[in-house]
C-alpha cells in the first residue's frame, strides 16, 4: 500500500526534538546510574517483541553516500516531513524532496 504523506502523522520538529531528548537523556542515566535509577510507572504482561512498519520514502536518489546516483532506494524512518520546504528527515539524514511519483507517475 502506497501512502499521501498528508496521511501520515508525523510530528512537529520540537515535538520529534522533546521526544528523542528525552530518550537520550534516559539512556544516558540508565547507563550512569543502572536499571534501578528508572521506576517505570507502566507495567506490561504477556508480552512479545513483534515488528510493525514504520514511514519511509522510497525513490530514485542522487547524492546518497551509499546508493549509486540514479538508483532506487529505500530510507530509514521517516521522522520529519515539510513539503512546503521540500524536506524530509530520516533517522540517518536529510533528503530534498524533488518531484513526487502519483499513482504510479510522476508528475
Amino acid at each position: 500500500m502506497l501512502y499521501h504523506p498528508h496521511d501520515l502523522e508525523i510530528s512537529a520538529p520540537q515535538e520529534m526534538i522533546d521526544i528523542y531528548r528525552r530518550l537520550a537523556n534516559d539512556l544516558e542515566q540508565v547507563g550512569r546510574d543502572g536499571p534501578e535509577a528508572i521506576a517505570p510507572k507502566v507495567s506490561i504482561s504477556d508480552w512479545m517483541i513483534a515488528k510493525r512498519a514504520v514511514p519511509i520514502l522510497l525513490g530514485t536518489v542522487v547524492g546518497h553516500p551509499r546508493v549509486e546516483d540514479g538508483k532506487p532506494a529505500a530510507t530509514t524512518e521517516i521522522v520529519f516531513w515539510d513539503e512546503h520546504w521540500q524536506l524530509a528527515r530520516t533517522l540517518t539524514r536529510w533528503y530534498r524532496l524533488g518531484r513526487p511519483l502519483v499513482g504510479g507517475q510522476s508528475q
